[in-house]
């Protein structure tokens, strides 16, 4: 209730300022006075209150997202007469109040009528103008806000992707070991719930640490090896110093990529190189094909592309030639 009483009253005054300086321009100063500048400020809230009823019942039918051009063109056409014919009775009903007569297109008349009228039409561009700029801003903010959430519930799905997998993975490897060698199936679990532990607490983290992705990394070599034994070889040379961000999982994920595209035996050890440079973390591994080798999906190297999109400009880069595959990731330098 106080809201509408005071934004009423805020009309009222702005009406009373109006009339004033439309008399003070157009009017000799020893006419300031008389009574129609009381009249006047009414005719200036009647204008302001139709044009709103207009600008309101054409938003029903004529968005100014949806049809911009009709809109400008109708609420214009229509604010123009219905403020012309306004301002001409009004004008005539305060010739007629103060002088006891009707005379249609006086020269007295005239004289107020074409410069209200110009006011007026001055006023609805700035007015519609205000409209338009104002829907402009709020469809730009709409789309930034559609772009922001659509961006979050696909990153949301690209992460919730990792975990399926690679529990799934490791679980195959795991009823291989319950079968093979049940002492190292026990220190597979209790490892497995240390890598798995780090899986659950960074599911929702966009960005981790190098240094929390190299620690969780040391667990799952930890597990390979209880796999794989002396058939695969881990360089790792990074500065502990280092300071970076990536997204979690993608250390792994490439790690997990040379296993399974390449044979890991004990004729054909597979040697894994880690390495820092130039803001980079490069991945790279000698290519051993293994002789049950399926055709790669690249799926993993497409969702961690487009992980990285939300967080850099800089692209992932992939060398394949004959004899190493290098994967390249861009180190983010703040969290």
């Amino acid at each position: 209730m106080k809201n509408n009483l005071s934004h009423v009253l805020k009309k009222i005054g702005i009406s009373i300022l109006a009339a004033i300086a439309f008399k003070l321009l157009f009017f000799r100063l020893p006419d300031f006075l008389e009574p129609d500048l009381l009249v006047i400020p009414f005719i200036v809230f009647i204008l302001w209150e139709g044009n709103l009823y207009i600008d309101k019942q054409l938003e029903k039918k004529y968005s100014w997202l949806s049809n911009p051009t009709q809109r400008i063109v109708i609420q214009f056409f229509l604010s123009l007469i219905f403020s012309a014919i306004t301002l001409f009775i009004l004008m005539n009903l305060m010739h007629f109040t103060k002088f006891n007569e009707i005379r249609l297109f006086n020269r007295a008349i005239r004289q107020m009528f074409v410069p209200a009228i110009i006011i007026t039409f001055l006023s609805l561009v700035i007015y519609i103008s205000g409209q338009f700029l104002k829907a402009w801003k709020q469809s730009l903010l709409e789309v930034e806000k559609h772009k922001t959430e659509s961006a979050n519930a696909q990153l949301q799905n690209l992460k919730n992707q990792l975990n399926p997998h690679f529990l799934f993975n490791n679980l195959s490897v795991l009823s291989s070991l319950v079968y093979q060698n049940q002492d190292k199936a026990v220190d597979f679990i209790n490892e497995l719930s240390k890598v798995y532990r780090y899986v659950l607490d960074n599911k929702n983290a966009e960005l981790v640490s190098l240094q929390e992705e190299l620690d969780f990394l040391e667990h799952y070599i930890y597990l390979l090896k209880i796999r794989f034994g002396e058939n695969i070889i881990f360089n790792i040379q990074i500065e502990e110093s280092l300071i970076c961000f990536l997204p979690p999982m993608c250390l792994q994920m490439l790690v997990e990529n040379t296993i399974q595209h390449n044979e890991t035996s004990q004729a054909k050890p597979l040697n894994v190189s880690i390495i820092a440079k130039n803001n980079r973390l490069i991945v790279s591994n000698p290519i051993q094909p293994r002789s049950d080798k399926s055709e790669s999906s690249q799926t993993g190297l497409e969702n961690m592309k487009t992980r990285y999109q939300f967080f850099t400009d800089e692209k992932i880069e992939i060398i394949h030639n004959e004899s190493v595959f290098t994967v390249s990731l861009p180190l983010i330098a703040k969290k």
